[in-house]
This record gives C-alpha cells, structure tokens and sequence, in this order.
C-alpha cells in the first residue's frame, strides 16, 4: 500500500518489484556499485580531458565496450 501510494505505481507492478528485491537481494546493490564505478570513470575522464572532454563521446566509446567486468571497464575507459 505505502509503495503504491508513494510511487504511484499499480499494486500489481509494486508486488512484482518486491518480489524481485526480495528474490534477488543482490541485484539492487549491484546495480549501485556500477553507478558509482561508471561515474567515477566519467570524472576520472574530465579530469583528464578537461576543457577538450566530449560527454557524447564518451558515453558511446563506453557503451561500445559492450558488457565487460567493472574493472575491465575502468582499464579501457582510463586510456
């Protein structure tokens, strides 16, 4: 009810996501450790770049690097 409420989402929609976390507990946690390895390579990248960093470019440089480990991504998006 407090998550249909909140989110205005239905309550069929609200029951499959809790089912989900509770199912996979990991999934929400892995996917906020990508969120902050991808945005520490992006300001690793300007700091770098400065003034010459391209955000376009740079997303599609990464995204092109297809589904690769975390470090992996790091190590390529670094050069």
């Amino acid at each position: 009810e407090f998550a249909v409420k909140e989110t205005g989402n239905t309550e069929a929609f609200m029951r499959s996501e809790i089912d989900r976390y509770l199912g996979w507990p990991g999934q929400a946690i892995s996917y906020k450790i990508g969120q902050r390895e991808w945005v520490a390579a992006r300001a690793e990248a300007m700091a770098r770049d400065g003034d010459a960093f391209d955000l376009k470019a740079w997303h599609t440089r990464a995204l092109k690097l297809g589904a690769i480990g975390l470090g992996q991504l790091r190590a390529e998006l670094a050069r």
